[in-house]
């Protein structure tokens, strides 16, 4: 069953890919057949009593420098999402 996840995170630009536990559950969901859309906190919004984001579809892979691409931002209806990972470093 392939299920749709919404990752809430830190810029994923910046993370190191060899210690961001984030990209790990990404790298690994998306190998599972998943489908993988990111959106960072400032993107979020609560309109009308339903929750959703300004978010990318997500591709992941671990080649630094080159561990992420993303599709074109749509709204997300975040009830809509299977699973929505939220992670932000402190």
């Amino acid at each position: 069953m392939s299920l749709t996840v919404a990752i809430q995170m830190d810029p994923i630009e910046s993370i190191d890919i060899n210690a961001d536990s984030t990209f790990a559950l990404a790298l690994e969901a998306q190998r599972r057949g998943h489908s993988l859309y990111h959106y960072l906190p400032r993107n979020l919004v609560l309109r009308e009593g339903r929750v959703s984001a300004v978010g990318r579809p997500l591709t992941v892979r671990r080649e630094r420098g080159n561990h992420h691409s993303f599709g074109e931002p749509e709204r997300l209806d975040l009830t809509a999402m299977d699973v929505v990972l939220m992670r932000q470093d402190p």
